[in-house]
């Protein structure tokens, strides 16, 4: 009769530990990536999308990775959502034609997540972005002075060799300033540092 009661107490202890486990995995809130930008680009213009919850709430301060093909390869970057829940990649010197795009949020303890396949295609043409973004497919890039706020005379263009940081996803000058971005005018190493700080402490931001 013991051994009953055992295997009976058993049973239910192992069918309450997957119902919680259940309950707690629909606990999560289900997220989707929606493409806001054209299908047909030029070189210079923006991939740009949007980090929703099911509910439509903007998703802002996610990672979100993104895989372009280019020249049979994938090129691999991140950006973090902006308070809008958007982010962007700028088209750098790309082939025309045909490129397979790939975004994908991993989620965190909060959110599910999700992925958005897109096939773009890059045309010939001079883009009318007139934004200066700091997510680019270039490694490095040229840049006029005169657009950045941390210019010290507007007067006087000179061109900066700027160095990206691909794992966290900013650039910095030669000076280690960040241009561009959220984080304009910072210390890059600072900034390094302070990304791989919350990293170990595990800030779900930045899963």
């Amino acid at each position: 009769m013991n051994k009953k009661i055992i295997l009976v107490l058993l049973s239910i202890f192992i069918v309450a530990v997957v119902a919680g486990s259940a309950i707690a995995a629909e606990a999560k809130v289900n997220t989707e990536i929606k493409m806001l930008s054209e299908k047909t680009l030029k070189n210079g213009d923006d991939i740009e999308f949007q980090l929703k919850d099911a509910q439509g709430k903007e998703i802002a301060s996610q990672k979100v990775n993104i895989s372009f093909e280019a020249n049979g390869k994938y090129e691999n970057y991140s950006v973090i959502t902006d308070e809008h829940g958007n982010g962007y990649l700028v088209l750098y010197n790309e082939a025309l034609g045909d490129h397979k795009v790939i975004i994908n949020y991993t989620g965190n303890n909060k959110y599910n997540p999700c992925k958005l396949e897109e096939t773009i295609k890059i045309v010939e043409g001079k883009s009318t972005n007139d934004k200066t973004n700091a997510n680019s497919t270039a490694s490095t890039i040229k840049y006029d002075n005169t657009t950045k706020t941390n210019t010290t005379n507007a007067t006087n263009k000179t061109d900066e060799i700027l160095y990206y940081d691909a794992q966290y996803n900013f650039y910095y000058n030669q000076y280690g300033v960040v241009v561009g971005g959220q984080s304009d005018g910072a210390d890059a190493f600072e900034l390094a540092s302070n990304y791989a700080e919350q990293e170990a402490s595990g800030n779900p931001y930045l899963e």
